[in-house]
């Protein structure tokens, strides 16, 4: 089978982020077959709407738009059995295709951003980008024959936002790296550490840790929140602020962004993790959490169902900082609970392996050879 697959980044190896990682994954899984990917080669494409300000999120949608477009020329003329279309890039295809998605639609991150951000002109457009982009992921949804997405949370709001059939879309869980396991944390040190493993964002909780830290450190002075990431550049003012503001009320180490050995020795030292998300995208850093077999805590939106949230740590109520901390106290007083969770991470990362994935992925692209 020859598969066209459009994908609306540059595909630098040097990157390590969630949307290279899941190209990998797929490209990988469909390794038996012939594969074309058409793929950005850098630089601006022709921006429609007069965008000319480099920092306007607006910029992000026509570039796509653009490259959606020229994706939909270059396949007619390769001529493949099935097309891969990556997020928003099959919008322009007539011919029937794949979609496939690790975003939370739109339509409701434009609910989840109201509130989190402060009101300036600069995220003003941030707010607008995602109020326009809801208005047109439905025709990208409606005109795939089926859909891919690595988080049931993400089938969920497809289906209730967007009114998509659910026999349309399959949820096919981001394979779990197998690393080291850790197994249940240790006790024999004063200081518990909690890490953060993600970029320094509004929408992957920050102030939520903070203010959670704040919490825990009335009651477990001892625990310290390590994060490990890059700080936003448009967001850097306003997260320098609350990072200002908790000065003396929590315990917070900014580690910066780290190398692989490196990150992955904070994870092995690490008591538990904690990613409060406002919204997220399966992140590729809790798959590596649970992989190394660290508990985490977080909500509803980390990718899994509940029940499996709660197989490898703690599924706390979405934006609910006292939740957050019950949990964190849970994890960092109650070895017992602890390694409990560790090893539920361990089941989970054995159930949800790349072979599994592979399995799964490759059914779906046969099922749509046949039909």
């Amino acid at each position: 089978m020859k598969i066209a697959i459009g994908v609306p980044n540059e595909l630098d190896g040097k990157l390590y982020n969630g949307f290279i990682t899941a190209f990998r994954d797929i490209n990988m899984a469909l390794a038996d077959h012939q594969r074309i990917v058409f793929a950005p080669s850098g630089g601006d494409v022709d921006l429609e709407g007069g965008i000319r300000d480099p920092a306007d999120p607006m910029n992000q949608y026509y570039n796509t738009e653009s490259m959606a477009k020229d994706f939909a020329k270059k396949v007619g003329n390769a001529n493949p059995d099935a097309i891969l279309a990556f997020t928003m890039m099959g919008r322009f295809i007539s011919r029937k295709h794949i979609t496939y998605t690790s975003n939370v639609p739109y339509k409701k991150a434009a609910k989840l951003i109201e509130g989190e951000y402060p009101e300036t002109a600069h995220f003003e457009k941030l707010a607008r980008y995602y109020r326009f982009v809801a208005g047109k992921e439905r025709e990208n949804y409606e005109k795939a024959e089926r859909i891919i997405v690595l988080s049931n949370k993400i089938r969920e709001l497809i289906i209730e936002e967007h009114g998509i059939s659910p026999d349309k879309i399959t949820y096919i869980p981001r394979p779990i790296p197998r690393f080291n396991w850790v197994g249940s944390p240790k006790r024999d040190r004063g200081i518990r550490f909690i890490i953060m493993p993600a970029e320094l964002r509004v929408m992957k909780g920050i102030r939520y840790a903070i203010e959670t830290m704040k919490i825990l450190k009335k009651t477990m002075p001892e625990a310290v929140l390590v994060i490990c990431g890059r700080l936003n550049n448009y967001e850097r003012d306003y997260i320098k602020s609350l990072l200002a503001d908790a000065k003396g009320k929590a315990n917070i180490i900014l580690a910066g962004f780290l190398g692989k050995e490196p990150y992955h020795a904070y994870l092995k030292m690490a008591d538990c993790a904690f990613m409060p998300f406002c919204f997220d995208e399966c992140p590729i850093a809790l798959s590596e959490c649970i992989g190394h077999g660290l508990p985490v805590v977080t909500n509803e939106y980390a990718g899994y169902e509940k029940k499996i949230i709660d197989t490898f740590g703690y599924c706390a109520r979405h934006k609910d900082t006292e939740d957050y901390a019950e949990g964190l106290t849970r994890m960092l007083s109650d070895s017992g609970f602890a390694g409990k969770k560790a090893e539920g991470a361990k089941s989970v990362a054995q159930k949800f392996n790349f072979d599994r994935y592979r399995r799964e992925v490759k059914h779906v692209f046969e099922e749509f050879g046949e039909a």
